[in-house]
């Protein structure tokens, strides 16, 4: 039987918890692929606390926050190069992207011609120098594809690509039910890791003092951002904060209580591909986001609405019950699109 290894070179570990996609990533590899081949998740000793021995090719290091440069650069490279002598050429490796421009350098040191070997880029950063670009390049003849969330990225790369969404619906349930609008606890829910380019600040600032409810949820990448949304939270209640690591159970329940999930991306993050926009989605919940190239398919399926300006924006659309459910529908039809990513994925990776 075919084996399908979903690999994490890089493995970040701060201070014992895995932060970003990494593992609903590599779980939602396993619900899409399980029934037709093997699925290995490689990752370094962190993944120990999300996936059982059996599931797990164990690598070697993990990518220390706070630790040594030098040190963590090295052991990703050296998590490829056990990658590799632990696969067969019948085996099948899609790299999750972290750390790009280092796991092109593991390939081109360690990468082999003859193994099947994807990298999923959700943007073009690992070729906006020209160091970047000469280290693609020498690498590029050990891939032997591309998955991205938009053609713009695949074109970029100049190998065969395939366009999919960050994650994969995988249930068979379309008609998602959600909890009635008027019992919604939130208007608005801001959830995952906060940074100064996600906009949160400017957001609650805006927010501040009005009748609408907001939950932020999420571990704060600085200490400012962090004392600003409490001096904001401490004189304003309808600012709920939750400024720590959260738990899948909690993250999907703010997501779920809640009429709306509020995106005020800025700076890199207006041109890349988000995971919590499609975790939003798939909690039945519509997004109301900065007008942006990530954001763009939100008024395309019309899954929700885009601001040019947080500033000048109307926030009463949380009272139009109409507007809502029109949301609510463009997401089931949204979702019974993903069947057809399943098939795209499984064809592009010869499975």
């Amino acid at each position: 039987m075919k084996r399908l290894i979903i690999a994490d070179l890089k493995s970040f570990n701060n201070h014992g918890v895995q932060t970003g996609h990494y593992f609903s990533l590599a779980r939602n590899y396993q619900e899409l692929f399980g029934k037709i081949c093997k699925i290995s998740v490689a990752g370094g000793p962190i993944y120990k606390t999300g996936f059982k021995d059996e599931e797990l090719i164990k690598l070697p290091h993990d990518f220390i926050a706070g630790g040594n440069a030098l040190k963590n650069k090295w052991g990703t490279l050296m998590n490829c190069r056990y990658l590799i002598r632990h696969t067969s050429t019948d085996d099948v490796i899609v790299l999750q992207m972290a750390g790009a421009v280092t796991n092109f350098l593991a390939i081109l040191l360690f990468g082999s011609k003859k193994k099947r070997t994807y990298s999923i880029q959700y943007d073009t950063e690992a070729l906006d120098t020209p160091l970047k670009r000469f280290i693609y390049r020498l690498a590029k003849n050990k891939i032997s594809g591309i998955l991205c969330p938009t053609d713009t990225i695949g074109k970029a790369f100049n190998l065969p690509y395939c366009v999919v969404s960050d994650y994969i619906y995988t249930s068979e349930k379309t008609d998602i039910q959600t909890i009635p609008f008027n019992q919604k606890k939130y208007d608005f829910a801001m959830v995952g890791r906060i940074t100064p380019e996600k906009g949160v600040v400017e957001a609650i600032k805006k927010l501040a003092g009005t009748k609408y409810k907001v939950v932020v949820a999420g571990k704060a990448s600085t200490t400012e951002i962090e004392r600003q949304l409490k001096k904001i939270a401490s004189t304003n209640s309808n600012i709920e904060l939750h400024l720590e690591f959260v738990s899948d159970k909690d993250f999907y329940n703010y997501l779920r209580e809640s009429k709306y999930s509020l995106m005020n991306y800025q700076g890199v993050y207006t041109n890349r591909s988000s995971g919590v926009v499609l975790d939003t989605l798939f909690n039945g919940t519509p997004v109301i986001g900065h007008r942006c190239i990530a954001l763009q398919f939100i008024e395309m399926k019309r899954v929700g609405y885009l601001f040019d300006e947080i500033s000048k924006f109307d926030f009463s659309i949380t009272e139009d019950q109409d507007k809502y459910h029109s949301y609510i529908n463009g997401i089931n039809c949204y979702l019974n699109e993903h069947k057809q990513y399943k098939i795209m994925l499984s064809s592009f990776l010869g499975l």
